[in-house]
């Protein structure tokens, strides 16, 4: 137990002694952190410093911080972090305790002062501002107006502050005003002041606002400066208003003329202005000096103005009155001019400038002349249309004008020739005008008259005139002197002198001497001659007519002529010869002529006409010719002129029948060239030797003619052949050689020889002749070419042919004859090899030999050291020849050596070296060979090498481009050396070329700039880029090192050998210093320094920013003053807030924010301009403070604030507007007898929104731009806004007056005015009605315009004013349709619809004026308006409205296919039918051409069209007339198709198409119908044809003609398509009935076209009758037959019995009408008296039916008589039952129904034939004709006298 407690209390002993040591020692800070110096831009966040400390017994410390709340630290690594921004304004130092602690808390603390640098961060600050001075205006330049400039900067650091003016865009020119002028600056403070450096002006500007700014190098603030001026006394008064006016010239003494209104130009403390004239033209005028009215002191005359249509000048003085009186001088006294206009009355008529005017004119004055001397001027001395005046005359013949009609104030007057004068007149010989001037525009018109009296003298204008316009006369030319010609004279219409009294006659002209004239009495007379009727007299023979001229002249000769041609013919006498052209004739004819070539004819002439001049052939008395004895022809007899004469002699005699003359006609009787030369043989052959000489003959030729004479000579000529080889004498006909010959060339020679007579024409004959050339050895050979050349080996064996000569002989065929040989008389040539001649030694003769074919061979061995070259003479015979022939040559031979030795190099292979990369051209070696036996002739290198080239002369090898080492490192070549033997040797040697290495190649960078980025303030050893590059140099010299080079190089390392670029140690690298870095990256190899190469890249480091710098504000306090009108759409700029980051990027983009402002939501900054702006409104007199936030968005919360304040002014923000009188209600009628002074019109009223005195309206007229109270005629209270009159106000005078009113409010800074136009009208009484200026309007209006077109505008004006005046228009009549409406104010008529021409052309509309609105009783009113009309303008008007055409319908054929026919025998531009297309538009819109577009031809028989024939037989007239353009009888039978065109002549020219079949018969195929209506109305219908006897038809039958109609039903029931042909009125016997209608009609299948047989659709007709008596009976039918049935003629008329047939007939007659009346008289009852009145036409009709011949178709009529036989038996008949009371009739069993009961309503049976007033039965039978029955009717003619010989022909 002790034991435990001792080691107990051992164990406590040893802790206690541990603990206690450790107590002792704490521990302790190693670092002293006390007076640390920190910037104050320490950026918080930022380790500004790391505590250290030891705790001696090795365990951990804590570190703490006591007393600051500016810092923390990390307890354990100790480092200090800022954690509040520092601020050495605030505290420079800042003191607190550190502590360090160990794990027991037991430690050490310590006291720590931090030092805070100060920094450049707060701008400098005004201590006075904002800074407002008042400054007088007067203030001298150069004046201080503003003291105490302070200005505070609490950084210690920065320049030293500099203050300045800043203008704003209000006052630009603030700056350049004042001057900011300091006084002392440091770098914390600044005091100065603002000098005044311009004058001021307070007129110009009264105050100044600008800015001025402090700076202290890097931030600047500014504060507001307002500059006041004051006003100072030193402005003369101004003139306001309008200082102009206008007076009538009438106006009374004290009427106001103009309101002068001047003031001071000061306005602060303004003084009073006198007013005074200093000019007064003429005392005029009075000048209130204090109100500035301007009053008339006298009555006005404008007139009496110097320049009365100027104004008037007054000149004006305002002075100040100082101390109780005006002073004058130039700062207190003003002048201005004012005008003032008089304004004429019309007190002054226009007048003359006398009142009687006298002229005296010719009447020969030109019109449109003025009248001379007049000098006429008016003048009416009033001004404007007061001085207006018209002037006229009063007389109304018209032969004057008055210039000008109309003139203002003053006017020359012209009277002006207006119609020619003519003093013959006696009307026209005096005028007495009488001018009036007469005022236009005044009431009452003033005017004056003047009289001006016209004297018109005769003039000699009318010329002498003659009956006629040219005389002729006829004389004998024999006649004698005095002999009257004849007496020609002249009237003249002027009097005395210049009339017919004065004329004076001349005759002149060539020949006019032969002549007299008597010059008063115009008798013509033949001149005195010696010998009349011969020449120089008058003589036929010389001339026949004379052509004079003939002159009357008036004024006794001096005045004016007229000239007529007269003609004096002279008769001819015969008293002259015949005399013959010449006295010899000559002429040649040929033998066998039978006339002269040319003509030969005899002429004599006789100089009388009268005489007839006859030839005769005299002598001699047989002669071969014979003579026409009027023309003098002479031609050969017809015997021929064959004589043995070849010249005969004629005597010809001329006769007149008094003189006779002779001459002579010698005729050459001429052989005729009638045979041709022939020559003796056709051919001739000759030999010639080919050496014959020239001239030789070769051949004689001869021909004879049977001719003679000339005609007989021949004349020999070579035609072809002779190649100028031969020639002919060409009279002898010898052939000779003409040149030299030649077998060789030509051996023979075809020749035409020709032989020509020379006779006219010439005649030839030709021969052949042939000539043989005999061949002659007469050329020597040669040698080919001369010198000939060989080679020969010097080895060559003996026998070696060396070489064969060749040589040529053309006289020889066989080269055998030819023998070569050596000469021996001629000596060898030798040349050794060295070119040296070696002599003859006689041993070159043996060493070749020559056979004698001219082969050359080797005889003896050759020996080339003697002899290299041999010159052989040779020689050729020709052995045929005698002699001999022989010529010379030469042979070169040359010994060629042999070459036995190649050459030999030095040695047989090279090694070379050679440095890489040396220049082309460098010497690699040179090398040689040699050769025992020749010269070295080439080196070469085999094959070529790439890299090297050698001389081959010389043997140097030179480089031909730079080796590279790095390509080819070794190059082996091949020199070949060439010897110059024969054969030529060679030898080879080898070259190896080692290529030496060289530092060649520069280190080349992988890129040739390198681009990297780097974050700023990027810590050491940062990797930036890796650059990189090759040397392609080996070993050392390709290795690569790295660096860099340029100013900021130190900032970066470079791997030299990796290329890596980081950031150097301790470099710190700022963008916002550096934003570029631009260095090079320089690569050098390892050559040694001497052959070092380098390289260098750019290398471009871009410094990207981080968010290390916060915004900052240029200014911290912002001031502003605005109005409360600020603009807010678009919200006007108040200031713009700027900061700076100086940052890039989003860290450096500022955005701007509102962080307070005094009441939220007013304004508003644009988040990235900064520029501030309302965001709604804002009152006046207030003050707003806006704290406005800059913050980057780098994101970071870098930020700063500005404090913005706004100051806004009230102001004026609304004008007034009018609300009293309402906008309708401003044109206010006055009544006229209300219109008194003082009445008050109007109360006006406007309100302005605006308070106080912005809001307080006042009121005035506006005059000229000027606001005034009154005019003359109204006053306006300003206030109030009562309108009254001021005067009587006279609708006379003026009944209109527009007046502006101007309501304005006294705000301020500005006024505003609003405006209000006021009608002040005074009412007239509605005494007038509308008037329409015209009774008829007429407008036109196209077609197919869209509705709401305007048509027209009718005008109708009411004298009366205002409402009464208003006139509205209404429509009566003509608009049922609602077609036009009608504007009722304006009366402007539209177009309800779009009109169609074609529907309604035109329209009419009766218009009403009228004061009423609205129309109540429009029919009233139109009633009463026309009953009171009396011719005056009236207020109803008639409109007529043409719907104008347009081209808006298109042609079209009324149908498709059209039908006819046309007898083969038509004649040419006969009528066939009219196929008329419709087209409705007018004019030329409707105007349609017509063309046959296609004739398509069928045959007879054929169902396919032939062609279509060209040219058309077929034309068109433009009518639309189809025509025969030809003759028809080719086409007799066959049908035509047509295809026609109507095209429109206007655009766009649309066309219709129609189809026409046309068939070409004769009679045999025409059906004949004969109906009882007239041919036009029988083809009234469709289809009838448009000429006389013309037919045709359409496709339908639609027509209401009988003749288209009946043709239809009548087709229908046959089953044929019937083709009008042909449609005439009826003829009989000569006789033409025009009631009547023959219709011809050609039956066709309407299948297939082909024309039917006309029997056969008779019988099909006749079976169908039942079906067709309506259709006879409806359309008059009376017959249907064959148109080529002809009728039977009766007998010959024999009037016995004639008689008996008749007696015969009564009798027969008689006793039949008894029987059946008794059998029949309970039944019978009288017939009607209408029925009895229709007997007669009815036998009328029968007539006519008798003459058309029963016996035209026998087929059908006995079977149609025979039911009405039998109807006559068993009919009944009544009476007309109306008239027996009413009683219906019995039914009777009537199977044909033809009873009619009543004749009040027929009704017809199936025949149609009986009704009330029907014909017996034998009538019925006998009006019935053919296939047609028709009952007769009241319109039946009378028929015509029976035919005799039946109907004509077609």
């Amino acid at each position: 137990m002790e034991i435990r407690w001792s080691l107990l209390v051992l164990w406590a002993a040893i802790s206690w002694i541990s603990d206690a040591e450790s107590a002792d020692v704490l521990p302790a800070f190693t670092q002293d952190m006390n007076n640390l110096p920190l910037s104050e831009s320490t950026l918080v966040g930022s380790v500004v410093y790391t505590l250290q400390g030891t705790n001696p017994s090795g365990g951990p410390v804590k570190y703490s911080l006591v007393g600051t709340d500016k810092f923390s630290v990390d307890s354990v690594s100790g480092e200090v972090t800022l954690v509040q921004p520092l601020d050495r304004e605030k505290n420079d130092t800042l003191k607190f305790l550190v502590s360090i602690k160990n794990e027991h808390n037991e430690g050490q603390t310590e006291s720590v002062t931090v030092i805070v640098w100060d920094e450049n961060d707060n701008p400098p600050e005004f201590k006075n501002s904002p800074y407002e001075v008042y400054v007088p205006e007067d203030e001298v330049v150069g004046k201080t107006v503003l003291q105490n400039i302070l200005v505070e900067d609490r950084d210690t650091v920065g320049d030293n502050l500099e203050v300045g003016c800043l203008p704003n865009e209000q006052w630009p020119e603030a700056c350049d005003i004042f001057e900011v002028v300091a006084l002392q600056s440091s770098a914390n403070s600044y005091s100065g002041v603002l000098v005044l450096k311009k004058p001021l002006d307070y007129n110009e500007k009264q105050f100044y606002q600008f800015q001025l700014y402090a700076s202290d190098g890097a931030l600047n603030s500014t504060a507001p400066v307002e500059v006041k001026v004051e006003d100072v006394q030193n402005s003369p008064p101004v003139f306001s208003g309008a200082l102009s006016g206008s007076l009538a010239e009438d106006a009374p003494v004290g009427t106001l003329a103009l309101v002068v209104r001047a003031r001071d130009a000061d306005r602060v403390q303004p003084r009073q202005v006198f007013l005074e004239l200093l000019t007064n033209p003429l005392d005029y005028f009075l000048l209130d000096s204090a109100s500035g009215n301007l009053v008339t002191a006298k009555p006005l005359d404008r007139e009496a103005l110097a320049d009365p249509s100027s104004p008037l000048n007054l000149t004006i003085r305002a002075s100040e009155i100082v101390n109780g009186s005006p002073l004058v001088s130039p700062l207190t006294s003003s002048i201005a001019t004012a005008t003032i206009t008089i304004r004429d009355v019309n007190d002054e008529p226009p007048r003359f400038s006398k009142p009687e005017y006298r002229v005296e004119v010719p009447e020969s004055l030109p019109v449109g002349t003025p009248l001379p001397n007049l000098d006429m001027v008016v003048t009416d001395r009033d001004v404007g249309l007061n001085s207006v005046f018209t002037l006229r005359l009063s007389e109304e013949i018209g032969a004057y004008i008055v210039e000008p009609a109309n003139a203002t104030g003053s006017a020359s007057v012209t009277l002006r020739l207006n119609k020619s004068l003519d003093y013959e007149d006696p009307n026209q010989r005096k005028f007495i005008l009488e001018v009036i001037a007469e005022e236009s525009h005044t009431s009452p018109h003033l005017s004056s008259k003047a009289s001006v009296i016209v004297t018109v003298t005769d003039v000699n204008d009318n010329a002498p005139t003659f009956a006629d316009e040219a005389y002729s006369a006829s004389v004998l030319e024999n006649a004698p002197g005095g002999a009257l010609v004849a007496i020609v004279k002249a009237t003249d219409r002027d009097t005395g002198r210049f009339g017919t009294d004065g004329i004076i006659y001349q005759l002149s002209g060539n020949g006019a001497e032969l002549f007299e004239v008597n010059n008063r009495s115009g008798a013509i007379t033949v001149a005195p001659c010696i010998n009349p009727g011969t020449s120089p007299c008058l003589d036929y023979e010389t001339r026949r007519d004379y052509f004079l001229q003939y002159k009357a002249i008036d004024d006794d000769g001096a005045g004016q002529t007229t000239v007529v041609p007269l003609q004096l013919s002279l008769l001819d006498a015969n008293d002259n010869p015949p005399v013959f052209t010449t006295s010899v004739y000559k002429a040649s004819i040929d033998e066998d002529a039978i006339k002269f070539e040319p003509e030969l004819q005899v002429q004599a002439r006789d100089v009388d006409t009268s005489s007839e001049i006859r030839y005769y052939i005299i002598e001699p008395s047989q002669h071969p010719f014979s003579i026409d004895d009027v023309s003098g022809k002479i031609s050969p007899k017809a015997s021929g002129v064959a004589t043995n004469d070849s010249k005969i002699v004629l005597t010809v005699l001329a006769t007149d029948g008094v003189h006779n003359a002779t001459c002579k006609v010698e005729i050459n009787i001429r052989d005729v060239n009638n045979h041709a030369p022939e020559f003796d043989q056709d051919k001739y052959e000759a030999d010639i030797s080919e050496d014959a000489p020239p001239g030789t003959e070769v051949a004689a030729v001869r021909a004879t003619d049977l001719d003679s004479g000339v005609n007989a000579e021949l004349k020999y000529a070579i035609q072809q052949g002779a190649l100028d080889a031969f020639a002919i004498d060409n009279v002898t006909g010898v052939v000779t050689v003409s040149s030299k010959l030649d077998y060789d060339k030509r051996n023979t020679y075809r020749i035409t020889i020709v032989a020509a007579d020379l006779g006219m024409p010439s005649h030839t004959g030709t021969t052949e002749l042939t000539v043989h050339v005999s061949n002659v050895n007469d050329k020597k050979p040669y040698f080919t070419p001369t010198i000939q050349r060989a080679e020969v080996s010097a080895d060559a064996e003996l026998g070696t042919v060396v070489h064969n000569l060749v040589a040529m002989d053309p006289d020889i065929t066989d080269s055998e004859q030819l023998v070569y040989e050596l000469p021996r008389n001629k000596m060898i040539k030798a040349v050794d090899k060295n070119g040296q001649e070696v002599s003859d030694e006689g041993i070159f003769d043996s060493w070749f030999s020559i056979l004698s074919n001219g082969s050359v061979v080797v005889s003896q061995r050759l020996d080339r050291s003697r002899a290299a070259v041999l010159s052989l003479p040779v020689t050729v015979i020709d052995a045929s020849a005698n002699p001999l022939q022989e010529a010379d040559g030469e042979l070169i031979i040359t010994i060629v050596d042999v070459n036995r030795h190649a050459p030999i190099f030095s040695q047989p292979a090279y090694e070379e070296y050679l440095e890489e990369e040396q220049p082309i051209g460098t010497v690699l070696n040179t090398y040689t060979a040699t050769d025992k036996e020749t010269p070295i002739s080439a080196l070469v290198i085999y094959p070529p090498s790439p890299y090297f080239t050698i001389d081959n002369v010389t043997g140097v090898v030179k480089s031909t481009q730079r080796i590279d080492y790095e390509t080819v490192r070794t190059i082996n070549f091949t020199l070949v050396a060439y010897d110059s033997g024969v054969p030529q040797r060679s030898s080879t040697a080898q070259v190896i070329v080692h290529v030496v290495n060289a530092n060649d190649e520069e280190p080349v960078f992988a890129a040739s700039q390198y681009d990297a980025s780097l974050l700023e303030h990027s810590p050491a050893h940062t990797s930036v880029v890796t650059v990189s590059a090759v040397d392609k140099d080996e070993g050392e010299f390709g290795q690569v090192r790295y660096s860099l080079t340029g100013e900021l190089s130190n900032l970066f390392t470079i791997d030299e050998l990796s290329g890596v670029v980081t950031v150097a140690e301790g470099a710190d690298i700022d963008r916002e210093v550096t934003s570029d870095i631009w260095l090079r990256a320089v690569a050098s190899d390892g050559a040694p320094p001497a052959k070092q190469k380098t390289s260098s890249v750019p290398l471009h480091i871009k410094v990207l920013d981080i968010n290390d710098h916060s915004p900052v504000f240029a200014q911290s306090v912002y001031k502003s003053t605005i109005s409360e009108n600020l603009q807010l759409n678009p919200p006007a700029a108040i200031l713009q807030v700027s900061a700076e980051d100086k940052d890039e990027g989003l860290n450096g983009k500022v955005e701007y924010s509102i962080t307070e402002q005094s009441v939220p939501g007013t304004f508003s900054v644009d988040p990235v301009t900064g520029i501030i702006s309302p965001a709604r409104p804002v009152v006046g007199n207030t003050t707003h403070r806006l704290t406005v936030s800059g913050a980057d968005r780098g994101g970071a919360g870098r930020a700063a604030t500005a404090r913005v304040d706004i100051t806004v002014l009230s102001v004026n923000k609304h004008s007034p507007e009018f609300v009293l009188p309402p906008p309708d209600q401003r044109q206010l009628e006055i009544p006229e007898n209300a219109a008194q002074a003082d009445y008050l019109i109007t109360t006006i009223k406007a309100t302005d929104e605006d308070i106080g005195e912005n809001g307080r309206v006042s009121y005035y007229l506006k005059v000229d731009n000027e606001r005034v109270s009154e005019t003359p005629e109204f006053s306006l209270d300003r206030d109030n806004g009562e309108l009254r009159t001021k005067t009587f106000l006279d609708r006379e005078h003026q009944s209109e007056y527009m007046l502006a009113i101007a309501a304005v409010d006294n705000g301020t800074p500005a006024q505003f005015e609003s405006l209000m136009i006021l009608t002040v009208v005074l009412a007239d009484d509605d005494d007038n009605t509308p008037r329409f200026s015209a009774p008829i309007y007429q407008f036109s209006v196209k077609e197919n315009l869209p509705a709401g077109v305007i048509v027209g505008t009718v005008k109708a004006v009411d004298n009366d004013s205002g409402e009464n005046g208003k006139v509205y228009y209404h429509i009566l009549e003509g608009n049922e349709d609602g077609v036009f409406t009608l504007d009722r104010t304006k009366g402007v008529i539209r177009a309800n619809v779009s009109f169609d021409r074609e529907m309604q052309p035109e329209y009419s509309l009766t218009i009403y004026a009228s004061n009423n609105p609205i129309l109540e009783r429009a029919a009233a009113d139109f009633n009463s308006v026309d009953n009171t009309t009396d011719g005056q303008e009236s207020s109803v008007a008639s409109v007529k409205i043409k719907v104008l055409d347009e081209n808006d319908n298109e042609p079209k054929f009324p149908e498709k296919t059209y039908y006819a026919a046309i007898k083969h025998t038509a004649r040419i531009n006969e009528a066939i039918l009219s196929v008329a297309a419709e087209d409705p538009d007018l004019e030329e819109n409707g105007t349609l051409v017509y063309m046959v577009a296609a004739s398509n031809l069928y045959k007879f028989g054929a169902s396919k069209s032939s062609g279509s024939v060209v040219p058309s037989p077929f034309n068109i007239t433009q009518e639309g007339v189809l025509m025969t353009a030809g003759y028809m009888a080719e086409y007799n039978q066959d049908r035509f198709v047509l295809d026609i065109i109507a095209r429109e002549l206007a655009p766009p020219h649309r066309e219709a198409k129609a189809q026409v079949y046309i068939w070409i018969t004769d009679r045999s195929s025409l059906i004949r119908m004969v109906v009882s209506r007239g041919c036009a109305r029988a083809g009234s219908g469709s289809g009838s044809g448009s000429g006389a006897g013309s037919g045709a038809g359409s496709g339908s039958d639609s027509g209401s003609g009988s003749g288209s109609g009946a043709r239809g039903r009548l087709a229908a029931a046959s089953g044929a398509l019937l083709v009008p042909a042909r449609r005439l009125h009826l003829v009989h016997a000569d006789r033409l009935y025009d009631d009547w209608c023959e219709i011809h009609l050609l039956p066709v299948d309407p299948a297939s076209y082909q024309i039917l047989p006309v029997e056969r659709v008779l019988e099909t007709v006749d079976s169908k009758y039942d079906e067709l008596k309506d259709v006879y009976q409806e359309y008059g039918v009376e017959t249907l037959t064959a148109a080529s049935a002809t009728s039977k003629a009766p007998d010959s008329f024999d009037p016995a019995l004639a008689a008996l047939i008749a007696l015969l007939i009564v009798l027969f007659t008689g006793i039949v009408t008894f029987i059946v009346v008794c059998a029949c008289l309970k039944h019978w009852v009288i017939p009607p008296p209408s029925l009895q009145s229709s007997k007669g036409d009815s036998l009328a009709r029968r007539r006519i039916l008798e003459e058309l011949s029963t016996t035209e178709n026998p087929l059908w009529l006995e079977t149609k008589l025979r039911p009405y036989e039998e109807q006559e038996l068993t009919m009944n008949v009544f009476g007309d039952q109306a008239e027996q009371g009413n009683v219906e009739p019995p039914q009777t069993d009537n199977t044909y129904a033809t009873i009619q009961g009543s004749r009040a309503t027929e009704r017809f049976g199936d025949y149609a034939t009986l009704g009330g007033d029907s014909p017996t039965p034998l009538e019925a039978a006998l009006g019935f004709q053919g296939s047609t029955f028709k009952p007769p009717t009241p319109d039946t003619p009378e028929p015509p006298p029976r035919p005799t010989a039946g109907l004509g022909p077609l």
